[in-house]
């Protein structure tokens, strides 16, 4: 079965992660392209997982198959390169094969759309219900397809990473701080050697570079949880500024001189802070249901606004386009800016932290507290997952039923997971994987104690769905 999340389609690889069923989805994307006339190539780019390479030959055999040219990327490259190479040569599609930040057993097919953006869920929507219905897709062999022109090589990675000197001050080349870049097993190796070539950065060590399937046997995320190792490695070695990278390159974690993690809650805070007070920039910020308050305070305190969308970054560029806002992105880890490439791009948002920090000149950790007091925030945010035996149960009851919070909610929204609003600005929000039958929890109240208090109300309620219990 072939089924669309919020970004593209995952599954595990030997069951519905097959080559027939990427095969059905070239084929439909095929028949979309031939009802709007397009004539340009479709870009393909594919990671580090196992056998992408292989899936991104045979979604490029039914293209050529269906008469539609291909540019393939010659060698593994992050997702946002893709995404890059789609709006700078004016393309109308593109497809990345990439499972992002999953467990190595799953991989995934991701379509981009015209300015580099992911496709909208119209499109995925017509995408699932075509391939889904079709039997036998059209295919060319690959040799043949190569030799008939229909398959072409690609590759952009050096103009991709010179792109990203147009959103930076002076402030960032030719730094000596020392700086330690964790690859988690994933694709952005070669990009950071640009990066810290292109930059002049003296002191910039990569890690965790080699091909591993498995990713070192830990989730590719680069998440509190992910980067326990890399945190010791970082004070271990007196490094100033840690940085770490998903499986796909488009998610980032940071970790400060003294071992401390920073989510994209704070990393889109010190970011957003610089551009406004150091940068003269201006302009609203858009954020998802599950990130962090912190961002509504500054914009409040820079006289903008913050506007809110369900999780999935085709929401964040779409209401970006909407408000001609400066800035937007996930707490999940990632972002961009006005006239970026609409997408969350690692290196992108590694070029922006590293030329707020260097130009504000002190170490993270001061930073931190800097933006914290100019914001007024004194919360805290803590995520987490938990499983559930039966999605559609859980859904049905939390449509009529709510954990036993501390406190009662003034708002309950359930137009993307369910989101509880409290007094004071609070709030819960509870949603599910688009991959796996984990419900992910995201809560923000005033004190750590609220905090724990309330993620027990939550775990208490998925236990007694899970078991049967009668909720109270």
């Amino acid at each position: 079965m072939i089924k669309f999340g919020t970004s593209g389609f995952r599954a595990k690889m030997g069951e519905d992660f097959t080559k027939e069923n990427i095969q059905k989805i070239a084929q439909a994307l095929s028949i979309v392209i031939k009802k709007e006339k397009s004539t340009k190539p479709v870009l393909i780019g594919f990671d580090r997982r196992f056998m992408s390479d292989y899936f991104a030959k045979w979604f490029a055999e039914v293209l050529a198959g269906n008469k539609i040219n291909t540019l393939l990327f010659n060698r593994p490259v992050p997702t946002p390169a893709v995404m890059f190479g789609v709006k700078k040569n004016d393309l109308d599609y593109g497809i990345v094969i990439t499972a992002s930040h999953n467990p190595y057993v799953y991989n995934g097919v991701k379509i981009v759309i015209h300015g580099g953006q992911d496709a909208q869920v119209e499109l995925t929507k017509t995408i699932e219900k075509l391939a889904n219905n079709i039997r036998k897709p059209k295919t060319l062999d690959f040799d043949k397809a190569v030799s008939s022109k229909y398959i072409q090589e690609f590759d952009n990675i050096k103009d991709y990473i010179k792109n990203l000197e147009h959103f930076v001050s002076k402030n960032l080349k030719g730094n000596s701080t020392k700086i330690l870049f964790d690859c988690m097993y994933g694709v952005t190796g070669e990009s950071a050697r640009l990066f810290a070539k292109q930059f002049k950065l003296e002191n910039f060590d990569i890690i965790n570079d080699s091909n591993d399937p498995y990713f070192g046997h830990i989730l590719p995320c680069p998440n509190k949880a992910g980067l326990e190792e890399f945190k010791k490695q970082v004070t271990k070695g007196r490094y100033k500024i840690g940085l770490a990278c998903d499986a796909d390159g488009d998610r980032l974690g940071i970790v400060d001189e003294q071992g401390e993690y920073y989510s994209s809650n704070i990393i889109m805070a010190i970011i957003y802070y610089y551009l406004i007070k150091y940068r003269n920039m201006s302009g609203d910020i858009v954020k998802n249901y599950s990130t962090s308050n912190i961002l509504d305070n500054l914009a409040s305190k820079f006289g903008f606004k913050a506007h809110e969308t369900p999780v999935g970054f085709k929401w964040i560029s779409a209401k970006m386009k909407e408000t001609d806002a400066l800035f937007g992105g996930e707490s999940s880890g990632g972002f961009t800016m006005r006239n970026y490439t609409p997408t969350k791009d690692s290196m992108f948002s590694i070029a922006l932290f590293l030329d707020a920090v260097l130009t504000i000149g002190k170490p993270i950790s001061k930073i931190v507290s800097e933006v914290k007091a100019f914001a007024g925030y004194i919360s805290t945010y803590v995520e987490g997952s938990t499983y559930v035996n039966d999605r559609q149960k859980f859904l049905k009851i939390i449509q009529k039923k709510s954990p036993n919070f501390a406190y009662k909610p003034i708002e309950i929204r359930h137009d993307d997971g369910t989101k509880y609003i409290f007094e004071g600005g609070n709030w819960v929000h509870i949603r599910f994987s688009g991959t796996e039958n984990l419900l992910r929890y995201h809560v923000e109240f005033t004190t750590e104690i609220e905090c724990e208090r309330n993620i027990k109300a939550i775990l208490n309620f998925v236990d007694a769905i899970n078991n049967n219990k009668k909720l109270k």
